[in-house]
């Protein structure tokens, strides 16, 4: 719906699985419903948000988009319907953000 959900989720954030707390049915929900998925974030039913990233700082900035990505669609939703963005350009903004934005040309080598 935003263009920060697209730059670093590359879609739409997917719902997971209620899993009971105790067990490892959590993590293979997770693990489940990512799959298929550039998500690194996964709303587990009745639980909450869940994020991967490559090291714990980038699961940790996956979790504050989240939470503010969730925040900026509920306040918008309050004024009326909300406009998807066509699929083309979420994957142009996903790319350049994963590949371009923020990066040295040191970083792209």
């Amino acid at each position: 719906m935003i263009t920060a959900m697209a730059d670093e989720f590359g879609g739409p954030i997917p719902v997971g699985p209620f899993a009971i707390i105790g067990d490892d049915s959590i993590g293979r929900g997770i693990v489940q419903t990512l799959r298929g998925h550039r998500s690194r974030a996964v709303l587990m039913q009745n639980h909450g948000p869940f994020t991967i990233g490559s090291s714990a700082k980038d699961a940790v900035k996956a979790a504050v988009m989240v939470e503010d990505v969730a925040r900026t669609v509920h306040i918008a939703r309050q004024a009326g319907e909300l406009l998807p963005i066509p699929q083309d350009a979420i994957d142009a903004l996903y790319d350049r953000y994963q590949n371009v934005y923020g990066q040295t040309t040191d970083d792209r080598r």
